[in-house]
């Protein structure tokens, strides 16, 4: 029997073990929180041992070692909104895009109701991966393939995901993933929120909304980046007998603090069990760690953070080279580790859970409805805290309008 079928809750459902096997007698099943774990026909294996040689959560790797840290921004205000931070990830991708190669990274499918990893090999299609989608993301067989056939072929691929995905991807690639060919960017990290959660939240909208889906954004920087939003965009009627098509009605969008989803996520309440022992924070041999820079105006006040500043951590001389690259299109500057620190400390530390998890978790895989969870569960801070963090909120949104006008 492989070590991986008897991971439980270590498992971070990386899909990696799947991909390997060479006999496809692994397979990623949903448990009843909708995260993917390995599922093993024991019939069919052959006891290579493929599987557990990939496996992010069996052995280790040697911590990740800076290179070089930097606060950076592009300096297209456009392009920084359309972003999450401040638009590196986004630079990277056109890089290497027009270089031929190809962008993998997690987008929206099914409605808006599941996020899966997909290959981009155009600039059209590179929206698609922009943006934070706070939902674990699943990275199928094909991906793999299909990265490892981009390589061989000789093209240039650019792979972003957590810290757990880019340590399976390259466990997957072996020698491959240290071909100057193969970019790896991990993100800075809080954990992986439950699929079906977010499943039974889009529902939830698109009944209140009596709508589909048809755009979701968890980072809409309508409200400003340091104080961003949810926004939901919903489905319209079309043109019918002749009649004029209805208006599409204004995205339902409030900032991310009042998103009962997001409050749920941010609380630690729904996310993978090994999230709360990640095994690969800072030792998953990425090239890259972006991030948002959370603190940007105390570590660096000097710093006009209007639109988003990222946090950029090259852990490998490839890494550094593939920053460099874009340097005509950044603003940036120096900084360190312990200036990032305070804003993002899950980038080194795993994050403590939810006092009422498990309670809330039987309640979401029992059938509770979210109307039924959201009475339940509401996720509210002490009064004093609620009061210092609305006027935080006012001040930021103060000095952000004082900024835009000043640009």
């Amino acid at each position: 029997m492989p070590k991986i079928a008897k991971l439980g809750d270590a498992c971070c459902g990386c899909g990696a073990c799947a991909a390997r096997c060479p006999k496809g007698c692994v397979e990623m099943v949903p448990d009843a929180a909708g995260f993917l774990r390995p599922e093993v026909d024991t019939g069919a294996c052959i006891g290579c041992g493929g599987c557990d040689s990939v496996c992010p959560a069996i052995g280790g790797r040697p911590e990740d070692v800076v290179t070089s840290v930097c606060w950076a921004k592009s300096r297209d205000r456009e392009e920084r909104l359309a972003s999450s931070s401040g638009g590196i990830f986004a630079l990277l991708a056109h890089e290497v895009l027009r270089d031929g190669g190809v962008v993998v990274g997690a987008a929206w499918a099914s409605g808006f109701k599941v996020v899966r990893h997909v290959l981009v090999e155009d600039e059209d299609r590179l929206d698609e991966v922009m943006r934070s989608k706070y939902v674990q993301s699943s990275v199928g067989r094909e991906v793999y393939e299909g990265v490892r056939g981009a390589l061989r072929g000789g093209r240039r691929v650019l792979f972003a995901g957590t810290a757990c995905q880019v340590a399976g991807m390259r466990a997957y690639l072996g020698k491959l993933a240290d071909s100057e060919g193969f970019l790896a960017v991990d993100v800075i990290c809080h954990g992986a929120p439950s699929p079906l959660l977010w499943e039974k939240w889009a529902e939830h909208k698109e009944r209140v909304a009596h709508t589909a889906l048809r755009a979701v954004n968890m980072r809409s920087k309508t409200t400003g980046w340091l104080s961003y939003s949810a926004s939901y965009a919903y489905a319209y009627d079309a043109e019918k007998d002749g009649a004029s098509a209805s208006p599409a009605p204004e995205p339902d969008s409030c900032v991310f603090g009042e998103d009962w989803y997001m409050k749920a996520f941010l609380a630690n309440a729904c996310l993978r069990p090994s999230c709360y022992a990640c095994p690969a924070k800072r030792s998953c041999g990425s090239d890259i760690t972006l991030g948002d820079f959370w603190g940007i105006q105390s570590a660096h006040p000097e710093v006009d953070y209007e639109g988003g500043v990222s946090a950029v951590i090259c852990n490998t001389p490839k890494g550094a080279a593939a920053f460099e690259a874009v340097g005509p299109c950044v603003e940036s500057g120096e900084s360190s580790l312990e200036r990032i620190l305070p804003g993002n400390p899950s980038l080194v530390s795993p994050v403590a859970p939810y006092a009422k998890r498990g309670e809330f978790m039987r309640d979401l895989e029992g059938g509770v409805d979210i109307e039924e969870m959201m009475r339940r569960y509401d996720f509210r801070a002490p009064l004093a805290q609620r009061v210092r963090a609305k006027l935080g909120a006012v001040k930021r949104r103060v000095l952000g309008a004082a900024m835009a006008h000043h640009a």
